[in-house]
């Protein structure tokens, strides 16, 4: 189960632990293309927060 973030550089790896638990329970149903899809869903996501952290510490 996911925690609650208390620090925004901790997103990164709540953002891994939700993608992974997505994944998991996907396949566990037998619908890979959808685990696939959550996948990249959630490396989109830490893409842009890695953008938007590098953005916040140039300011």
């Amino acid at each position: 189960m996911l925690e609650t973030v208390k620090r925004p550089e901790d997103a990164g790896l709540v953002l891994r632990q939700l993608e992974t638990e997505m994944s998991d329970a996907r396949e566990s149903t037998g619908n890979e293309q959808a685990a696939q899809l959550h996948v990249v869903w959630i490396d989109l996501l830490l893409d842009e927060w890695s953008r938007y952290r590098l953005a916040v510490q140039r300011y």
